[in-house]
């Protein structure tokens, strides 16, 4: 929620004289050119004072406003920080927090840090992560993520362990990775393998008429008995929220590890590990979408999975921000 409340003044004759207080919920999401520009010469003709309210968002303009309370060359302002972990009422949440949320964001929205993401997206870890023993488990359900294309297609066969109400360890037994294919084609590589799919997810993109076949990619898919699970959601279909909400299984925020794969996933580990934010931004946010150099076909396959598996909560209930003012 993005929120500016003007407490204004106006003379007898109902002009708009300045402001007195201006108070701005989550702050980090404004441009700073919007405050400096437009909100803060409001203030200037009665003098009066700003609160910033916010979760942090990278090492942006909120980062530098923060600052500014924390240093004595800037008397006027004045900065607090309320992690949601000083709050008795969310004690109990905690241990549950940490082994959904990544170490990134769990210090960003729980204990109110800065972070930045830089470099690479998941932190796997191919010597704990990738594994012979990761094998197929005939009595297991069989959960496939579709990531459809002419030019690259690819296809993510999981398994889940250890699984409780809202998680679960993730075992990637199998991919499919075919380029320059058809829709129909990749239907056939699925057909192929020797699993029965319990539920197959995918890009709600696929619902749209394909040129090459002028058919949907997903009609295809069920006229070869493939049904395909897609959700319309924005926050499902959101690439940057679903990115963060993966790296909890590559490594949650006790450094634990979820998700496992067998070496013979060669494509899909390579994407894991190329899939990157970009490089060189000044303002660099945890909020950053990754880049799509070629790489991420195997990552959107994942996605799909795992945000109709486990759909993305709401975890900011209860959470106090940072808070900085200027008197």
């Amino acid at each position: 929620m993005l929120l500016t409340v003007l407490l204004a003044r106006v003379d007898l004759a109902g002009s708009f004289c300045g402001v007195d207080y201006l108070i701005i919920d989550e702050f980090a999401l404004i441009s700073r050119n919007t405050y400096e520009q437009y909100l803060r010469p409001t203030l200037a003709d009665r003098e009066g004072w700003a609160l910033f309210c916010s979760t942090p968002r990278g090492f942006n303009h909120g980062w530098d406003y923060f600052k500014y309370g924390e240093s004595e060359d800037y008397p006027e302002w004045i900065s607090w920080r309320f992690p949601s972990t000083d709050s008795p009422y969310f004690k109990d949440n905690i241990n549950d927090l940490k082994r959904t949320l990544t170490k990134e964001t769990f210090r960003q929205e729980i204990l109110c840090e800065f972070q930045s993401y830089q470099g690479k997206c998941f932190p796997l870890d191919r010597f704990q992560s990738v594994r012979e023993d990761i094998k197929y488990d005939p009595s297991k359900p069989v959960y496939a993520g579709v990531d459809p294309g002419y030019r690259q297609a690819h296809v993510v066969i999981c398994q889940l362990r250890n699984e409780t109400d809202r998680f679960a360890d993730i075992h990637q037994i199998d991919e499919i990775s075919l380029t320059n294919s058809t829709t129909q084609q990749l239907a056939d590589a699925m057909k192929a393998k020797p699993y029965h799919y319990t539920a197959i997810y995918g890009d709600p993109a696929g619902s749209g008429m394909n040129l090459q076949s002028g058919r949907s990619d997903w009609s295809v898919f069920a006229a070869n008995n493939l049904r395909v699970t897609i959700k319309r959601d924005a926050v499902t279909r959101n690439v940057v929220s679903g990115v963060s909400h993966m790296r909890s299984w590559f490594e949650d925020a006790d450094g634990k590890t979820h998700f496992f794969m067998h070496p013979k996933c060669k494509e899909s580990l390579s994407s894991y590990e190329n899939y990157h934010y970009p490089e060189h931004k000044a303002e660099q946010s945890l909020r950053h979408e990754p880049v799509k150099d070629g790489r991420e076909h195997a990552c959107d396959a994942l996605r799909f999975m795992i945000v109709n598996l486990f759909p993305i909560r709401n975890n900011k209930a209860g959470m106090v921000d940072f808070v900085s003012s200027i008197r």
